[in-house]
């Protein structure tokens, strides 16, 4: 018996991909792959890397295809492997660029809709919480450089100290962001895409 949300019976399906039925994997795979591209594209703005994530999630699936017979809903199990892969690899991301500008040019680019304001507003306080917990010279350093565009030279200049000493408390203050936020807003920025893909 067919359900009101889904064009299949899901629970067939499902045992048929637990059991290796690689048919039954694809057509699981092209019904639902474009969620999960949605949800990425929305955050990586890359649609090579938005097509990685997508495969990746969905090998996770068929490598452990064996739990799929006791999936109840697929759509909640698939949310949960998708949230998981993809907060995962926006996490290594950000240890490639400093955090808080690649935030700041998220939200930017994106035309908001209210659900993204709110979110804007929820990391903005974040990132102002986390500022406030630097040592004062970190704190200077970075308002200097991120509120008023001072390069690391004025900034030495400014505070009588070396170009060298700057880039230090710089990069010790953008770790330290980078961590606070990791640990504070867990899902914070995934609610408001996930939330809207798999309701």
């Amino acid at each position: 018996q067919l359900t009101a949300s889904i064009p299949y019976n899901e629970q067939a399906l499902l045992r048929q991909v637990s059991e290796g039925n690689e048919k039954a994997f694809r057509f699981l795979f092209d019904y639902h792959w474009d969620k999960i591209y949605s949800v990425a594209i929305a955050f990586t703005k890359s649609p090579v890397f938005s097509e990685e994530i997508v495969q990746d999630v969905f090998l996770k699936i068929w490598l452990n295809r064996d739990k799929l017979e006791s999936v109840n809903k697929f759509d909640a199990y698939l949310f949960t492997v998708a949230r998981n892969h993809i907060y995962n690899e926006l996490r290594r991301k950000t240890k490639e660029q400093p955090f808080v500008k690649e935030l700041e040019e998220y939200f930017v680019e994106s035309s908001k809709s209210p659900e993204e304001e709110i979110a804007l507003k929820e990391t903005t306080q974040l990132i102002n919480n986390a500022v406030d917990r630097l040592s004062n010279q970190q704190k200077i350093i970075f308002q200097l450089s991120r509120y008023e565009g001072y390069d690391y030279n004025k900034i030495a200049q400014e505070l009588g100290i070396s170009k060298l000493t700057v880039r230090s408390h710089m990069n010790k203050a953008l770790q330290f962001i980078r961590q606070y936020m990791q640990s504070q807003s867990e899902g914070l920025l995934f609610i408001v895409f996930l939330a809207r893909i798999f309701a």
